[in-house]
């Protein structure tokens, strides 16, 4: 999922030669409102056979600009719904990808659509991935920040582990069947969280590795 004002198909290559998108965390937070992502994914029982999950999903402070495209993977986004807007002369759904126009400051949208996020490993467990989250206009990548709430089926999955890592950068915090990711940084970011099925382990494996 990205954020990207509206462009044609000349002007998006020579972005993609001026920058390609290093994830660089950003230990200092800009001083000033930037684009933040929020996202709440469900996960349920039927998650674990078809792979879809609940997205409820909010952007806070994105650029006053005349046109932003939000853009989601054709083949794994369904119903998707605008639910509010503020500060937004239009906004419109259209497949994948909404279009949003007259965007003033301190705008807000809110988006609730159906993800194919969760995919099953040949080794057994799931991983719920999402991204990239990023921030690109003109010549290059700026700050964002992207927070991640997880809440799934304690009872029938265990977290083993997440990327980025902890010592990379960012916050999480983890309870019985809630997971929150809190991160700010400039380029192109996606998330994993590893689970294992719960079949009587008192606890799950921590860390799975750097990106």
């Amino acid at each position: 999922m990205n954020s990207t004002p509206s462009r044609n198909d000349d002007l998006e290559t020579r972005i993609d030669r001026v920058n390609e998108g290093e994830l660089i965390f950003l230990a200092v937070r800009p001083e000033r409102p930037v684009h933040h992502h929020h996202n709440r994914i469900l996960i349920t029982t039927a998650s674990m056979k078809d792979g879809w999950v609940t997205l409820h999903q909010c952007h806070f402070h994105p650029d006053p600009v005349g046109a932003i495209e939000i853009v989601y993977h054709r083949q794994r986004i369904r119903k998707l719904q605008i639910l509010s807007t503020e500060r937004i002369n239009k906004s419109r759904g259209e497949g994948s990808s909404v279009q949003l126009s007259g965007i003033g400051p301190n705008a807000t949208i809110c988006i609730q659509a159906e993800s194919q996020a969760l995919i099953p490993l040949e080794k057994g467990g799931y991983r719920l991935k999402n991204g990239p989250f990023m921030r690109r206009f003109l010549d290059g990548y700026y700050p964002m920040h992207v927070t991640m709430e997880v809440r799934y089926p304690a009872g029938q999955l265990l977290l083993a582990g997440f990327r980025p890592s902890p010592g990379s950068s960012g916050r999480i915090e983890k309870s019985g069947g809630r997971i929150f990711w809190d991160g700010w940084f400039k380029g192109r970011l996606f998330t994993e969280f590893d689970f294992i099925e719960n079949r009587g382990r008192e606890k799950a494996m921590t860390g799975v590795g750097d990106n």
